[in-house]
Parts: structure tokens; C-alpha cells; sequence
């Protein structure tokens, strides 16, 4: 595992001037007006990113060698994986909000930005502990088998985003309409000042992939504890899959098992992160070479989301309209439990 790597001031100013300059272009340029997102954009753009991406792990391979990279690309696999199982989420929100498809882009956008900042809170703070006090891996691979099981047994639940706390607490203290105005977060109705679905959309967007934090910075944090790492395989899965997910929209049947795949690539990222502390603090007398347990790793979880791909193409479909239902909307356009004005 690459601890606490030398990475000078400068890579870490390039790298997050460089995200910071392509979302600004994303976001004020190529979506500067609202518009449906074909499939032909989605996949251009989603082929950029992953472009970009390989060009951050190709210059980490050049850089920092081939153990480096290999975690590098082992934590973007992970976070990929686990990215395609939250675009589901995101089809419950926008069915539950009835987001116009011109702008969910716009709505994606926004939420992720705000999540990036939270998780680098969270990416900070779990180097920080593991730095400070070691056996902390314990707790976090123990959290992660955990979290293997609660996916693996919750496959019947469904996502219901007006029990968000953040869409309550805007619901309760604050006027909202059932209007969208184009992409615009606040409106005037009756000469006062309210917010749009919009707004609340994108606040539960940021919040659920909060959630989502918790569950896959451990993950990483599993594969390496190089802050660098961390983060920039976390920026990089995060937003290549965000316009995939207009293509994968409509490709819901082709992971409806992806959700076991989850659960044992997390309960195995988690057994290796306790086995791991516990080979360095008690001498065994056995010791995997890091290069061969990084790899090994990728292959593993590679096998893993495969088979789970292939079980979701060759089991006949039964369930999967049922199991990634969306609940339904209030009556006229309006979240359940309707608008206050």
C-alpha cells in the first residue's frame, strides 16, 4: 500500500486546477443552455473524462511507479463500480421531483460539486486518523463488511427522497413551489420569494451522495492511504460517470445484480484491510509482495463485477422493474405531500 507518498505542492495545485477549469467549462460552456442530453453527447463526454482519467494514471504510473499506479487505478475501478449503483438513486430523484430531462444535467452538475467538497472532508479526515492512530483500519474494514451485508439484504428497499432530511427541513421552514423556472433555484409567486423544485432536487442530490461517501472513501482508504490517491481516483470515477448516466438510464436491467457485486467487492476490501493491519502488527510469517496484492486486488474485483454483469444478461428478469420502482409523485408535478405556499 503507498503511504504518504511525496506529492509536491505544484501536482496538487495542477491537478485541482486542471478539474477545476474542465467543470467550469463543462458546466458555463457545453452547458451553458439547458437541453436534453443525447446519447451521442453522453458518450463523448463520458469517453473525455475517462480519457482524462487515464491520463492521470498513466502520469502517476511515469511518476510514482507501477504500485502507485496500481492502487491509482484499483480505487477508480472500486469508485466506478460503485458510482453505476448510485445512478440508480438518481432515477428515483428525478422520477420523484419529475426533473425535466433538459435539466438533469444541469441538476447532476450542481449536486456532485458540493459532494466533491464534502468528500474531500471525509478524504482528509480518514488519512488524518489512519496517520494518527493505525488500528483504525480495523473499524473501517469492520464498517465495510458491515455495509457488504446491508447491501447484499436490502435489494427489496426502496429510495424514498422525501424522507431526505435536507428536503424536509427546506419543505418545513421555506415556500416552495411546484414550478420549474428553466434551472433557476428561487421565483417570485404572489410577490414573495420562493424555491423551486430545482433547488430542493440538488439539495438532495449533494446529501444522498454524502451518504454515498461514507460507504466508497472507506473503500478506497482499503486499496490506499496516500491522500493524493485517494482523492484524485475519487474526482475522477465521480465525474466520468456523471454523463453516463443518460446512457445508463436506459440500461437498467444490465446491473440489477450489480448491487451483490458491491456487496462482496466491500465485504473483500474489507477483510483485506483488517488482514493487512493485522499482518503488520503480528509477525505471521507471511507476506505478499504489494505489488502482487494491489493487482491481485484489481483482478478480483474486475472477476467480481463481471460475473455480476454477466448473472444480470443471462438470469431471466423478473424483478428489476419492481426493485428500482420509483415512488410516485404528488398529484400535479409536485413532491409528495404537495407545495407550500
Amino acid at each position: 500500500m503507498a503511504e504518504g507518498l511525496n506529492w509536491s505542492i505544484a501536482t496538487w495545485v495542477g491537478f485541482n486546477a486542471l478539474l477545476a477549469v474542465a467543470l467550469i467549462f463543462d458546466l458555463f460552456v457545453l452547458q451553458r443552455k439547458d437541453h436534453v442530453v443525447t446519447i451521442r453527447e453522453s458518450l463523448l463526454k463520458s469517453l473525455l473524462w475517462t480519457a482524462v482519467a487515464a491520463g492521470v494514471g498513466a502520469w502517476i504510473f511515469l511518476e510514482k511507479g507501477n504500485q502507485a499506479g496500481g492502487e491509482y487505478v484499483t480505487a477508480y475501478v472500486i469508485e466506478r463500480a460503485l458510482s453505476i449503483d448510485n445512478l440508480f438513486v438518481f432515477l428515483v430523484i428525478f422520477a420523484y421531483f419529475k426533473v425535466p430531462r433538459e435539466y438533469q444535467a444541469r441538476a447532476l452538475t450542481l449536486g456532485i460539486l458540493g459532494a466533491l467538497a464534502t468528500r474531500a472532508l471525509f478524504i482528509v479526515a480518514g488519512v488524518a486518523a489512519i496517520s494518527a492512530f493505525k488500528p483504525v483500519l480495523y473499524i473501517l474494514g469492520a464498517f465495510l463488511i458491515f455495509t457488504a451485508i446491508r447491501i447484499a439484504v436490502s435489494h427489496n428497499k426502496e429510495v424514498d427522497p422525501g424522507k431526505n432530511l435536507i428536503f424536509r427541513l427546506a419543505k418545513r421552514f421555506f415556500r416552495v413551489t411546484d414550478r420549474y423556472e428553466g434551472h433557476n433555484f428561487f421565483t417570485v409567486e404572489n410577490g414573495v420569494r420562493v424555491l423551486t423544485p430545482m433547488l430542493l432536487v440538488v439539495l438532495v442530490i449533494e446529501s444522498t451522495d454524502v451518504v454515498f461517501a461514507i460507504d466508497s472513501v472507506p473503500s478506497v482508504l482499503a486499496i490506499t492511504t496516500d491522500g493524493f490517491l485517494v482523492w484524485s481516483s475519487n474526482t475522477m470515477a465521480v465525474l466520468g460517470l456523471r454523463p453516463l448516466y443518460f446512457v445508463l438510464a436506459g440500461m437498467v436491467k444490465l446491473f440489477r445484480y450489480l448491487q451483490y457485486g458491491l456487496a462482496v467487492i466491500l465485504a473483500f476490501v474489507g477483510a483485506k484491510m483488517i488482514f493487512n493491519e493485522a499482518t503488520e502488527q503480528f509477525d505471521f510469517g507471511f507476506h505478499l509482495d504489494k505489488s502482487v496484492e494491489t493487482y491481485g486486488s484489481l483482478g478480483v474485483i474486475l472477476l467480481v463485477l463481471a460475473v455480476s454483469v454477466l448473472m444480470s444478461k443471462l438470469i431471466p428478469f423478473k424483478k428489476a422493474a419492481a426493485e428500482h420502482r420509483a415512488p410516485e409523485a404528488a398529484p400535479g408535478g409536485a413532491p409528495a405531500g404537495g407545495a407550500d405556499h
